[in-house]
């Protein structure tokens, strides 16, 4: 409406000097970009973005005859701010279409060779579409400004994209849920450009360049690979451009701060640990027609390789690399999703490597405390043990009589790790036993220990203890179904579903279960 009202405006006074009452800016329609770009709309509002962008260019090429002509200065004219409005609308849009809910695909489809194809879903393809038109609409405000710098001498680069821009476009193939390897290229040659025009402006600008790679780029080229869910190698690729970074900011060629931080470690290191989770026993990577398998215990290896990493140079002075709590954790889960015959041994390695750092950081009373185990990070090394019987072996071998002595031992060592986890959480300042680890515990107890007195015994004292351990509220379960009864402890259903899965005989249970139910009531008489 307000534009009609200029243009009834412009018609009215064309025969005469007067300007017109009601002017409509670029500003104004900045704003409506804007606008749309924060809609949450997703293609919808990108597409309407768009159409003002170039609504506002067609002003300009249309205008040179008509009632506006002499109007021609102050029509609204699209600058730096409209282009780059736009270009984050579609980026914006990238991820927002990419999440939206899409029909199961199931786990894909063999092509002619045999092997697996993906199915990418029907989300993911238009977050595609989205992802490049905000490519292309970057290529558009690039030609824009190099037409105006041949076209007019007193042009001052306003309309040149920078770093920020870029960003745009290199966020939304980093961020697209289920992105692929050719996201992840694509993100790749937009980087490469950022190289190429920031090399050539430092040659012919006497001003510092607008564009120019730096950390944050980086990380998002990070990201791209991270997420590249039907990618096998992506993590790999991930590792070498890291890789690539400490190297080029260790020789200090590159005019950006680039080196890489806590969160460039974490974001490769979830990658790996992603792979494990997703995939399990093994990964196939395809290089042309060879098939190479890259078992999850190698992943979870290069992620604690990285872990190590970390803390090697958190030793260099004024490093700002240092682990962190999720350091710790990524490492821990990494293992835990291995299922492999070593996960225990290694998941108790990188806790008490957890806590020795968080023992150390406290004996420093002027340093921050980066690295803090919760209780769940105890919890996962006890599932880890108590998850671990029959992981690497086959029922044959369980026939024969010298390897099930050899597998039993194995079991025990592995139930000494579960309790070593326990006594270390029962002294631990940080953190304090829940529901899940007594309930762990126990399970480990059935699965690792043989079926004898001593194992029932063990059950029934974790049982005591967990409800004479006073609960306390943030480690209660407060699900509905499964909330703690009052003066009873840790103890909820689930335990108490552990308990009688654990003990040999209904009699056994029903006695201790009437002990629970005694102590629960004087104790809760008490506190009343």
């Amino acid at each position: 409406n307000e534009w009609d009202d200029q243009n009834r405006a412009g018609s009215s006074t064309a025969s005469s000097a007067a300007r017109p009452t009601v002017l409509f800016t670029t500003d104004t329609v900045n704003l409506v970009l804007k606008a749309w770009c924060q809609s949450s709309n997703g293609e919808t509002g990108a597409l309407r973005a768009e159409r003002l962008l170039r609504w506002m260019e067609g002003l300009h090429s249309n205008c040179s005859e008509g009632p506006l002509a002499q109007w021609e200065s102050i029509l609204p004219k699209p600058d730096y701010e409209s282009y780059a409005t736009v270009v984050e609308a579609w980026s914006r849009a990238a991820v927002f279409e990419s999440k939206r809910p899409s029909e199961p695909s199931g786990l894909g489809i063999k092509n002619g060779k045999g092997r697996v194809k993906h199915v990418i879903p029907e989300s993911t393809k238009l977050a595609f579409e989205c992802a490049k038109r905000a490519e292309e609409l970057l290529m558009s405000m690039q030609g824009a400004h190099e037409q105006r710098m041949d076209s007019s001498p007193t042009y001052s680069n306003e309309l040149q994209p920078d770093t920020q821009v870029f960003h745009s476009v290199l966020r939304s193939w980093a961020n697209i849920q289920g992105g692929t390897k050719a996201t992840a290229i694509r993100a790749m040659r937009i980087l490469d450009l950022m190289q190429e025009l920031h090399h050539y402006q430092s040659l012919h600008s006497n001003t510092e360049p607008k564009l120019q790679p730096n950390i944050e780029t980086y990380k998002l080229l990070l990201r791209a690979w991270a997420h590249a869910a039907h990618t096998p190698e992506g993590p790999d690729r991930a590792e070498e451009i890291l890789r690539h970074l400490l190297s080029m900011s260790k020789a200090g060629n590159m005019g950006a701060d680039i080196m890489p931080d806590d969160e460039c470690f974490h974001i490769v290191m979830k990658a790996h640990a992603e792979s494990v989770r997703k995939r399990g026993a093994s990964v196939m990577l395809i290089e042309g027609e060879e098939i190479i398998f890259c078992s999850s215990v190698e992943r979870a290896r290069k992620v604690t390789a990285l872990l190590d990493w970390m803390e090697l140079i958190a030793l260099r002075p004024n490093s700002k690399i240092r682990p962190t709590t999720e350091s710790y954790r990524i490492a821990l889960s990494a293992w835990a999703w291995s299922r492999h015959v070593d996960a225990p041994k290694e998941a108790e390695r990188i806790l008490f490597k957890m806590i020795r750092a968080n023992e150390g950081s406290r004996m420093l009373s002027d340093n921050e405390v980066r690295v803090i185990p919760e209780t769940k990070d105890f919890n996962t090394v006890i599932n880890c043990c108590a998850f671990a019987r029959g992981v690497g072996t086959n029922a044959e071998e369980w026939a024969d009589d010298e390897v099930l002595e050899q597998q039993l031992r194995e079991l025990e060592a592995t139930y000494v790790v579960a309790e070593g986890a326990f006594e270390a959480l029962l002294s631990s300042p940080c953190a304090q036993p829940d529901s899940a680890t007594f309930r762990g515990m126990m399970r480990a107890c059935v699965n690792l220990l043989p079926n004898n007195e001593e194992r029932d015994a063990r059950v029934v004292e974790l049982f005591q203890m967990a409800y004479k351990t006073p609960a306390q509220r943030e480690n209660m379960n407060l699900s509905s179904n499964m909330r703690n009864p009052p003066g009873g402890g840790y103890v909820d259903n689930n335990i108490l579903r552990q308990l009688r899965y654990a003990l040999p005989s209904p009699k056994e249970y029903i006695r201790v279960r009437e002990e629970y139910e005694e102590f629960r009531k004087k104790n809760t008489a008490s506190e009343e």
